[in-house]
């Protein structure tokens, strides 16, 4: 719902004690790296979007470190908030500082947020993409960085819950014959009628080691994935692989160091 004039209106009489459009508070909670939660000392609590830019999500590359490097910035920290206006999910828009240091800039010119050229023609937010950007600092250190306005256009992975969602793995081969490192294989199957894109899905070792999956698997169809990098070898004594969407864990197959033979496929079962 977007924010009616009478709530814009109670939002600017209670901050006008610190003059108009301006206000002191500690930063008491960060949820991105472009979001956070500013108290006044008076207790009131107020959502913010950094005004003029946007950093990666959180589940996105490098949206960690955006929120991270937010944090070690303003949390728990006083900050000057100037805001211009109310975003349709109810935020002020505001850029904030600290004494000089005006943090949205920053978090431009160090390469952890986009300039928001949809919603803002700021020349030095410009400028400070356009210098972070030539000498690849932060997430322009990546070929080709996703936007995150483009990120959220983006289809989802499916939610559609069964046994083990609707992927799953069918089988592993922990010790292939001959050359072991970067040919073990794990071969997943989608279950359902659509095409599923394996964004966010990962695959998971007992020692806490990850492979993160890409592309898709068509509708009823099978996908060999080979493990061709170390990040997470299929340990040939036995391990335990577990199959992750986002934060769930859809599916876990065991397997012991006889059942990891020579050239041995270990299936998962039904």
């Amino acid at each position: 719902m977007k924010p009616t004039f009478m709530t814009f209106l109670a939002l600017w009489l209670c901050l006008s004690v610190s003059g108009a459009g301006m206000f002191k508070g500690k930063v008491t909670s960060v949820d991105d790296g472009d979001t956070i939660t500013v108290t006044t000392p008076d207790k009131k609590q107020f959502r913010i979007r950094l005004e003029g830019i946007d950093a990666p999500e959180v589940k996105q590359p490098y949206g960690d470190k955006a929120k991270k490097a937010l944090s070690v910035k303003i949390l728990n920290k006083e900050v000057t908030v100037t805001w211009s206006n109310l975003d349709q999910y109810q935020r002020l828009l505001a850029h904030i500082y600290i004494g000089s240091q005006w943090i949205n800039k920053e978090m431009v010119a160090e390469g952890l947020a986009w300039h928001y050229v949809q919603y803002s023609n700021n020349q030095q937010l410009a400028i400070a993409q356009g210098a972070a950007r030539t000498i690849r600092k932060g997430l322009w250190a990546a070929k080709n960085p996703i936007a995150p306005w483009i990120w959220r256009r983006q289809p989802k992975p499916s939610t559609k819950k069964g046994k083990g969602g609707v992927l799953r793995i069918l089988s592993l081969l922990p010790n292939p014959k001959g050359k072991d490192a970067g040919n073990e294989q794990v071969t997943l199957v989608n279950t359902s009628k659509q095409a599923v894109s394996l964004r966010g899905w990962l695959l998971r070792d007992k020692a806490k080691n990850v492979y993160g999956l890409t592309g898709s698997i068509a509708a009823n169809s099978r996908r060999i994935v080979t493990m061709k990098n170390n990040s997470m070898p299929l340990d040939n004594d036995g391990d335990t692989i577990t199959l992750v969407q986002g934060n769930t864990a859809r599916q876990t197959v065991r397997y012991t160091k006889k059942q990891a033979g020579n050239g041995a496929v270990v299936k998962a079962g039904k």
